[in-house]
């Protein structure tokens, strides 16, 4: 049941009291059993295919980094299939960007296989830039393609799995703001438990001080990471350099910290119900 009508079958009681005070005229007091309108959805998951990923192979408890994409894939791709319309896209990130399954592809056991090949875990940099600017090009391609868009609307997720330690916040949050405009809300899954049980050979886990000022030891949470910007002092306008938290930067308005990698499949099932309530109030 739906408001708000003039007419209906049942009340809705939210509406009496701002009717009764406008006077009898904002009537608008009815609900009806409506038909919802047809969407269709598309998902994009990403999942970081860097050097550090592959330390779940160790620290997850459990089938490792290839075991984390499997059970992943099956959660989206089953939330997928309890929908009347939706498109899976499935991409692997580091330097590069590699669609290992296209939208426009039906994702079943054939095609899983197929997206494995794709990961290696091997790249040696995670250029998280680079990914959400292509990410954004291929919902626009997705849209443009998709001949159901006349005829309903069409929702757009993606999630990225990752370390969440990268560069270019600022940049980030500009193509972020972008998507949200068009209506593409990116979630960025954080699995802090590399941070804690691994001590890879990369920069990431070594205490290296990147260029952008972000600083990171061995063993160490991200929600305990630090950041040193230069910003405008608030007397004479004089940069000056700044202790903050890393996540205070953090350009992505929605994320999630996982600490222990088991506990992935059930924030992702968590995180896509949120959405699909979303998704089903707006409509």
């Amino acid at each position: 049941m739906r408001g708000d009508f003039r007419t209906g079958k049942r009340l809705n009681i939210k509406r009496i009291i701002p009717y009764i005070a406008s006077d009898y005229k904002r009537d608008k007091i009815w609900m009806r059993r409506s038909v919802p309108s047809k969407r269709n959805y598309q998902i994009m998951l990403a999942l970081d295919d860097s050097q550090s990923m592959a330390s779940l192979s160790s620290g997850g408890g459990g089938g490792g980094s290839e075991g984390l994409a499997f059970e992943t894939l099956a959660l989206v791709s089953k939330s997928l299939s309890m929908l009347e319309s939706g498109e899976l896209c499935i991409l692997s990130f580091g330097e590069h960007v590699t669609v290992a399954h296209p939208f426009s592809a039906p994702f079943n056991d054939s095609a899983g296989a197929s997206v494995f090949s794709h990961f290696a875990f091997q790249q040696q940099r995670t250029d998280i830039l680079k990914l959400v600017r292509e990410s954004i090009n291929l919902f626009r391609e997705a849209r443009r393609g998709d001949k159901a868009a006349n005829a309903g609307e069409i929702w757009q997720l993606e999630m990225i799995i990752s370390d969440g330690v990268f560069e270019d916040h600022d940049a980030i949050r500009r193509l972020v703001r972008q998507a949200t405009e068009e209506r593409i809300m990116i979630v960025f899954i954080i699995v802090d438990s590399i941070h804690q049980n691994q001590a890879a050979s990369s920069g990431k886990a070594e205490g290296v001080r990147s260029g952008s000022g972000k600083e990171k030891e061995k063993g160490t949470s991200i929600v305990d990471m630090q950041s040193a910007v230069f910003e405008a002092d608030g007397e004479d306008g004089e940069k000056k350099l700044k202790i903050k938290r890393y996540l205070d930067s953090f350009p992505f308005g929605y994320y999630v910290v996982v600490g222990d990698v088991r506990e992935l499949p059930a924030v992702l099932s968590q995180a896509l119900r949120g959405w699909f309530g979303e998704v089903v109030d707006r409509g």
